[in-house]
């Protein structure tokens, strides 16, 4: 069909006029078919998209919850993501109260101080705690130090100053014949 044609066809009816049947359908309206290759991208789509029904059992996604947050500690300190270190470090907290007997002021102390120095990044390097990752345990905190008189617990933060190295820059020589070499 041309599209003089199709002007035309509208040009008779005046669009003013609908032809509707007894169920509320419009003549006029014409419906197409997809293009082929839109229905191809379609199926094609949505065969990938179908998921397996899964058999497993109740009992067995408990087990391998309960597997996954087992091993979940057993990784690098440093491969641990910030609320597992707080985690473990609430657990070293909480062992070093039941070792040296601290009351909850010191133990509450202690914690702030350990969960600001991990939040402003003092405590990311493998060096700066030992961790033994088959227990899941934080065996020592190495700048971490108590204070027996006052029985407060403090945190040295050691900076790196990276010192300049000078490096021998060439001299003119000019430069070289009137100052003397130190």
């Amino acid at each position: 069909m041309d599209l003089k044609c199709v002007l035309d066809d509208k040009d008779k009816g005046n669009g003013t006029e609908l032809n509707i049947d007894k169920e509320g359908v419009d003549d006029n309206i014409r419906i197409h078919k997809k293009p082929m290759q839109l229905r191809d991208i379609e199926n094609r789509s949505t065969n990938k998209r179908k998921v397996k029904p899964s058999h497993d059992s109740e009992q067995q996604i408990k087990d391998l919850l309960i597997k996954e947050k087992k091993e979940v500690y057993k990784q690098n300190w440093n491969k641990l993501d910030i609320g597992m270190r707080i985690n473990r470090i609430k657990d070293f907290v909480n062992e070093k109260v039941e070792n040296e007997g601290l009351n909850l002021n010191q133990k509450s102390r202690l914690l702030d101080l350990l969960i600001h120095a991990c939040n402003r990044g003092f405590l990311n390097k493998n060096s700066d705690i030992v961790y033994d990752k088959e227990e899941c345990k934080i065996s020592r905190i190495q700048n971490l130090k108590f204070n027996e008189e006052t029985g407060d617990f403090t945190f040295e933060i050691i900076e790196n100053k990276k010192t300049k190295v000078s490096s021998s820059k060439s001299r003119s020589n000019i430069d070289r014949f009137l100052k003397p070499k130190k």
